[in-house]
């Protein structure tokens, strides 16, 4: 089937009720088109006769892996290297506060980050070189990067990238941390990479999972997307997983106005607990 089927309203409202069920994120009308588009490539993927097949289908499998394939195909990754670099340039600026208000750093040699969503692995990668380039010697990046897609984080995993993914590294870092492959693109090399953990995590679940507490944690334009309820408990299990004097980093589209929170408010997107 060539033409785009665009989804009937049934169809349309019993899918964006399932998908904010399972990842908490509103669709409205306007992605009808966009979302139609991607329901089409999984109708040809299963061979199934139209969208109502499909749509039926997911509603009712219990198949991980073909529930796991709609969730790569429905959500949308966009990042970049350096993207919001006031972010990357307020840790460098003060990265000496950040370890002397968070005494287990300098103690165990090591300054815990989670980067939630993750995508294709820029922003994970950009800590990474960040924190490499300004933490004093004998404390070390630990990261973690998570994501809902599979897609996306096997290509993280891999951490190779085109030359127009790399427009916004500095020359001096491309050099220092990537790697030009025969082909022109660039693979970002293990000193870089060795400081992150990749795992596919939905942040609906119960935040229990992730065992260990963070110093910082990046959570970028990802609640446009969620309802006000469901960016209300992102940000307590947030607020939860952070140590006392933590950093919180939004999405500078994105504010905490309106909400309940016990974060301070430090500039521009950037919150302390």
């Amino acid at each position: 089937m060539n033409s785009i089927e665009i989804i009937s309203d049934l169809e349309y409202a019993k899918l964006k009720e399932y998908i904010y069920s399972k990842l908490g994120i509103e669709i409205d009308e306007r992605k009808k088109e966009t979302t139609s588009t991607k329901i089409m490539k999984l109708v040809n993927r299963r061979k199934m006769k139209n969208v109502k097949e499909y749509v039926t289908f997911i509603l009712n499998t219990t198949d991980t892996e073909a529930i796991q394939e709609f969730f790569n195909e429905i959500t949308t990754n966009t990042t970049e290297f350096f993207r919001e670099n006031a972010h990357f340039e307020y840790i460098k600026n003060n990265l000496q506060n950040i370890i002397a208000e968070i005494p287990r750093i300098k103690r165990e040699g090591e300054i815990r980050v989670w980067s939630a969503p993750c995508s294709s692995g820029e922003e994970a990668l950009t800590l990474s070189m960040v924190l490499q380039e300004n933490l004093p010697p004998g404390i070390k990046p630990k990261i973690l990067a998570t994501d809902i897609s599979e897609k996306v984080l096997n290509k993280a995993v891999k951490g190779v990238y085109t030359e127009a993914d790399c427009k916004g590294i500095s020359k001096q870092l491309l050099l220092k941390y990537f790697q030009k492959t025969p082909d022109g693109l660039y693979q970002a090399n293990n000193d870089l990479r060795k400081y992150i953990t990749y795992r596919l995590f939905n942040l609906r679940e119960d935040f229990h999972k992730i065992r260990r507490s963070f110093d910082i944690i990046f959570c970028r334009n990802l609640m446009i997307y969620f309802d006000q309820n469901s960016q209300q408990q992102l940000i307590n299990k947030f607020y939860d997983v952070l140590v006392q004097n933590g950093l919180f980093f939004t999405g500078h589209s994105e504010s905490l106005l309106n909400k309940s929170h016990n974060f301070r408010y430090i500039q521009a997107a950037v919150f302390k607990k």
